[in-house]
């Protein structure tokens, strides 16, 4: 199927523990250790489609799955741990499905023990899946809600990793934002510092240097966040990795956010307030034409994987 043709809202085919299945058939018992107490891991990646190539890349394959190994080992899953293997059983799904457009793919690690314990580790199960997706927020620009909600902390939960149950916590953010006319949503640590989205990273251009949050802010350790400091730098920029006030969001040049499924998106506002002139700023747009440069293999580093012979 080319970029241009009408996308299926799911392909016929999914992986479970390697195998494939069809769509319908891929379930949970409702008392796995999963549906019962959010007992799972997961990644969320891409996947770009050059028509200039005739090649689907895939975009930082090992750094996600890498990612999906710790978080297992983190909230103490016995789960699979061969990067490799996981690489070549999510690009085979993707040839037995022959998709040839940009996709969102997801991989998740599940508890499926029969009615079982909170502290149960397995028998683990993984599912995969690649879904066809363009914009995330359907929106170029957005206008931010600092929420009510404060992000999750370390002490509590474990932020730098997905982890399924922590994403209650930025379901809860964007509920609240899109409830008073926002589209995104921006969560603050328990101390007062600006962390991150329900499921991107943030930064911010104030004075003319690029900023974002460190990871002890309470941050998922983001790829794409990794992606563009690299790129950033790359490119000559100075980038400041501290913490951020939330008033330094109100003054900034220019804020964006990124993340596997949001990509490189500009604020257009945060609480009403605009953020420059509402446009994306030249150091945002600049980022975002050597993403779109890196996810098609354009660049030196060695990011993308092709799905097809």
């Amino acid at each position: 199927m080319s970029a241009a043709t009408a996308e299926p809202k799911h392909p016929r085919f999914l992986l479970h523990d390697g195998k494939l299945v069809d769509y319908a058939d891929a379930r949970l018992h409702v008392l796995s250790s999963t549906l019962k107490y959010g007992v799972g891991v997961f990644e969320g990646f891409r996947a770009y489609w050059s028509a200039d190539a005739g090649q689907l890349y895939g975009f930082r394959l090992d750094a996600h799955f890498r990612r999906l190994v710790d978080s297992m080992r983190v909230v103490e899953i016995d789960g699979p741990t061969d990067i490799g293997d996981l690489q070549e059983q999510m690009t085979g799904l993707i040839r037995a499905n022959d998709l040839r457009t940009d996709l969102h793919m997801r991989a998740q690690v599940f508890v499926d023990s029969a009615d079982g314990k909170p502290h149960d580790r397995g028998p683990a199960t993984v599912f995969m899946a690649a879904i066809p997706m363009g914009n995330y927020f359907g929106a170029t620009g957005l206008d931010a809600q600092i929420s009510s909600w404060a992000r999750l902390s370390d002490r509590s939960m474990p932020p730098r990793i997905k982890s399924i149950a922590n994403y209650q916590n930025g379901r809860l953010a964007q509920l609240e934002a899109t409830r008073h006319g926002y589209n995104a949503a921006l969560l603050m640590t328990t101390d007062g510092h600006v962390s991150e989205g329900p499921g991107y990273n943030l930064f911010i251009v104030r004075h003319g240097r690029l900023a974002t949050p460190p990871v002890t802010d309470s941050i998922l350790e983001g790829v794409t966040r990794d992606s563009v400091l690299q790129l950033a730098r790359d490119a000559g920029l100075e980038v400041d990795v501290r913490s951020i006030d939330r008033t330094e969001l109100y003054s900034a040049e220019e804020a964006f956010v990124c993340g596997s499924a949001a990509e490189v998106n500009h604020l257009r506002s945060v609480d009403r307030m605009q953020i420059g002139d509402g446009e994306a700023g030249p150091v945002t747009r600049e980022l975002q034409v050597r993403f779109r440069q890196a996810v098609l293999g354009q660049t030196t580093h060695p990011w993308t994987t092709p799905v097809y012979p």
